[in-house]
């Protein structure tokens, strides 16, 4: 029988999600949606390093992940098979879906600081976070570079209220969101978009790229259980370097079927 029951796409090393997130979310997927039933064995650490075009440091790391939700059981000298029983919550919480790939890509990447302090917003962004006219933010502008190439102009926005609360803005490197999260903020949901736009001669020169160059823009607005606004992003990505995918997993309650998506 064989184990993997279908093509396994090829981790990408040009990503900004590391190869060990990118297997771990494939292989999260395939024991959620049945490829590999429960009690079920998964591939071999050897044959998914095949599958994948990673090394076993990579495929290790993932495995790790997996049993630590209790996705997985490994049994010494047996393998690696899917749990009896799944936690429910990893199962329908897209928020800390989110949480943990903002993590993954602020491990893998560096960070060029560009801007970091508290201003004045503008009209839009004092809207969207809710301030008083006038009242100061933090803003923070960097660049996510991979290998040494530029990958994406990150603009974030916070309250002061929030700001008041982040003890390593002026030094960490660490994603805006995950500051927040960090922090103690009880972040409850977020309003992304994903659209296309064309560099400027700002972002074109942070990105290394042409004016008028293709953009993938994210944005997206933060809020915490009591609904306030916690963080506005915006993220410019180079066409040439960004990916997004999206697995669609068919759940049928009664007679209606309907399918969602699982962001990769």
């Amino acid at each position: 029988m064989n184990r993997q029951a279908r093509a396994i796409p090829a981790a990408d090393e040009n990503l900004a999600v590391p190869l060990y997130h990118q297997v771990y979310l494939v292989l999260r997927e395939n024991i959620r949606n049945g490829t590999y039933p429960v009690g079920g064995a998964l591939p071999t650490e050897p044959e998914l390093c095949d599958a994948f075009g990673v090394s076993r440091i990579t495929v290790k790391r993932a495995m790790r992940n997996l049993a630590s939700e209790g996705l997985v059981l490994r049994q010494r000298g047996r393998g690696t098979f899917a749990a009896p029983a799944l936690p429910q919550s990893r199962a329908s919480d897209p928020l800390d879906d989110l949480l943990q790939n903002v993590m993954a890509i602020g491990a893998a990447t560096e960070m060029k600081r560009i801007e970091n302090g508290m201003v004045v917003p503008s009209a839009d962004v004092a809207a969207k976070l809710g301030s008083d006219p006038g009242e100061k933010v933090l803003r923070s502008v960097q660049v996510r570079m991979s290998r040494g190439e530029p990958i994406a102009y990150v603009t974030a926005h916070v309250p002061a209220a929030v700001a008041a609360k982040l003890t390593e803005w002026t030094t960490t490197s660490m994603p805006m969101l995950a500051q927040v999260q960090k922090a103690g903020v009880a972040v409850a949901r977020a309003d992304q978009a994903i659209t296309a736009t064309l560099a400027d001669p700002i972002s074109a020169s942070a990105l290394g790229i042409e004016v008028g160059a293709p953009l993938i823009k994210l944005s997206r607005l933060v809020f915490d259980r009591s609904e306030h606004p916690v963080e506005w992003l915006v993220a410019l990505y180079r066409a040439d370097r960004y990916e997004y995918r999206t697995t669609l997993t068919q759940e049928t309650v009664g007679r209606r079927s309907t399918w969602q998506a699982v962001e990769k």
